[in-house]
């Protein structure tokens, strides 16, 4: 007896337990006539389970009840065609499956998947298949912009598909140097709440907003970096100082990683609103969140030091203090007596926090030098806005704190303790230069113009062209005059190649003596130039600065500042180059240069820069005439 109804879906199950549980399943749906089920289970005119194969069925057309009954043994029994068609029919019917079963049809599935194919299934399906199969760049892209929308938090974090998701989706990504943007996060998805608390130290600005939202608790590691980011103030929310109602609730997750140290540092009105706030509805607060709530309540209360608490020394004891005796009873001017003896001690996160809290009170404009040149490895705890503040003279002060920061990620403190040494007269000796190797040099366009004057000549040998792209006309122009200087001594081709970065702050005598050394500068560099500079070269000039790369003129004839320097040169001139340059100024045309190069502020050249006037008959007759 012909079976066709029975047969697209048995597949190749192979068990006659899984055939008999699939058989019944049929039966309850009406598929399948009483008789041919009884057929199948005697072996009467029946085709064993494991030749049963055809099309796969309409699953869609099952009812959804009968797929969130579907157990391991029922769904393992399936070929993997039907497999797929099965999980195709739970996205078509928005059915939710359990974590058990998506692991058992993820096992049935076809080992390598279209794009298209993997659009048609369950995004939570996605999880339990093994990223190692998404070899290609587009494939592995396509496959992690699906999980990116999944929910992670369906596996357990310790799950082994949950663990080798991320680094392969990094490795996909193309992610390095524990470097995340915001491009990368969103392509992560949930998998950025696995990110380890390395990512977070040097991305935080990016991610704690992507962290405040995760589901589950963060690891120690996180915790850490977290709660570093926020008292450091460098995270999108800013220093605890300057937190409003509205940052609490942003913060969401992140306010069970809140110690006292932070709290107290948010202003009182503000964490008194916020528990106001919350007291109307305290239902979404969640046990843990509850549980920080005395920590607030607690340091908005004003404490007094127990007697015979307050401490005359720093020493081991103070270990042993609970945080509110901290803040009550230690004095911030023995803390910068005895700065030595902090950095010596193994004290908390948190009672360090207290400590710099008591200093910032006791300095409200700044910290001394005496004491800044003492901070040793409290500087980690440094903000910019602290040093900001200061007055750094000493150049033993900037010495003693970099040392303090290799290998710590702190190049932001660093560029801004160089740029507050330089604002108090200070000049960078070779030491100082040398501690500054491994920090990119794009921190001299962080520099205040005048700052740069500091900047010993010889600091130029280590400028690379990158580090140059942010710098104004005015750095430019400084750091050129001390290149010069740098370079004098070197050979001419070396002095050429070394030159090259800093050009953008030559002047036009200064190009014109380069086009007689056979520059054969590149067009990249030639539109780094100033326009007021190179608009008063001529094309021979022009045409020996540039040598072989004259050709590379044409592609930029409309654009500054290529385009302003045509409009300087007559036509003729540019007619004998026989590149097909047009701008340049007609024959028989006069000009005055009225020092007028854009005649709108869009950009657009009226007549050049200069007005160029033409010699018409009408004014020719009038100078007869006269």
């Amino acid at each position: 007896m012909a079976l066709p109804t029975v047969r697209p879906l048995l597949g190749s199950c192979g068990s006659p337990i899984c055939c008999r549980s699939l058989l019944l399943l049929l039966l309850s749906l009406g598929w399948m006539p009483v008789l041919q089920v009884q057929a199948i289970k005697t072996g009467q005119a029946a085709v064993p389970c494991a030749e049963l194969t055809g099309t796969p069925p309409d699953f869609t057309s099952l009812p959804a009840g009968l797929f969130r009954d579907l157990n391991c043994e029922e769904v393992s029994g399936l070929n993997m065609a039907h497999a797929q068609a099965l999980a195709e029919a739970v996205k078509k019917k928005n059915i939710t499956l359990r974590v058990n079963q998506l692991r058992c049809l993820a096992r049935r599935l076809p080992k390598y998947l279209t794009n298209e194919e993997l659009d048609a299934l369950p995004l939570d399906l996605l999880l339990f298949l093994n990223p190692a199969m998404f070899q290609g760049q587009d494939t592995c892209v396509h496959f992690f912009s699906l999980i990116s929308k999944a929910n992670v938090d369906i596996l357990p974090q310790r799950s082994l598909e949950r663990q080798r998701l991320l680094p392969r989706a990094l490795e996909c990504q193309g992610v390095r140097n524990f470097q995340v943007s915001e491009a990368d996060a969103k392509a992560l998805g949930g998998l950025v709440c696995d990110l380890p608390g390395k990512f977070v130290v040097t991305s935080s600005e990016v991610l704690l907003p992507w962290l405040a939202g995760c589901r589950g608790p963060l690891n120690k590691g996180q915790e850490e970096a977290v709660k570093e980011a926020l008292r450091s103030g460098r995270s999108p929310y800013g220093p605890p100082s300057r937190w409003s109602v509205s940052t609490l609730d942003a913060l969401k997750g992140l306010l069970v990683v809140l110690d006292e140290s932070i709290a107290h540092d948010i202003p009182k009105d503000v964490r008194a609103e916020w528990l106001q706030h919350i007291s109307r509805g305290p239902s979404w607060l969640g046990v843990k969140l509850t549980a920080m709530l005395p920590r607030f309540r607690r340091d908005t209360e004003k404490k007094t030091c127990p007697p015979g608490r307050e401490p005359q020394n720093v020493d081991e004891n103070l270990i042993f203090y609970q945080n509110w005796e901290l803040e009550a009873c230690v004095d911030g001017a023995m803390l910068a007596a005895q700065m030595d003896l902090v950095n010596e001690i193994p004290f908390t996160y948190e009672q360090l926090n207290i400590f710099k809290h008591k200093l910032d009170k006791t300095y409200p404009q700044g910290y001394p030098e005496s004491l800044i040149q003492q901070l040793g490895h409290f500087f980690r705890y440094i903000s910019l806005e602290d040093i900001h503040r200061w007055n750094v003279t000493s150049p033993e002060t900037v010495k003693t704190l970099l040392k303090v920061t290799k290998g710590q990620k702190m190049d932001a403190q660093v560029i801004a303790l160089i740029a507050c040494y330089l604002r108090g007269g200070g000049h960078l000796d070779q030491d100082i230069v040398k501690a500054l190797d491994d920090i990119p040099l794009t921190y001299l366009c962080d520099f205040r113009p005048q700052d740069l004057y500091s900047i010993s000549s010889s600091f130029m040998w280590l400028v690379k062209p990158q580090d140059l792209n942010k710098c104004s006309q005015r750095h430019l122009d400084i750091l050129y005059q001390k290149a010069c200087l740098a370079f004098q001594n070197v050979s001419r081709q070396e002095y050429l190649e070394k030159i090259g970065p800093f050009l953008g702050g030559a002047s036009v005598e200064d190009l014109r003596a380069l086009s007689q050394q056979n520059l054969s500068m590149d067009l990249a560099t030639f539109k780094k130039l100033q326009v007021d500079a190179l608009v008063g070269l001529t094309v021979a000039e022009v045409q020996k600065l540039l040598g072989p790369h004259i050709v590379d003129l044409k592609t930029e004839e409309d654009k500054s500042p290529v385009r302003d320097w045509l409009f300087r040169q007559r036509q003729e001139d540019l007619d004998r180059l026989g590149l097909g340059l047009q701008g340049g100024i007609p024959n028989g045309y006069l000009v005055l240069d009225l020092n007028v190069r854009e005649a709108f502020s869009s950009g657009v050249p009226l007549l050049g820069p200069g007005f160029v006037i033409a010699w018409i008959p009408a004014l020719l007759s009038a100078l007869i005439l006269s």
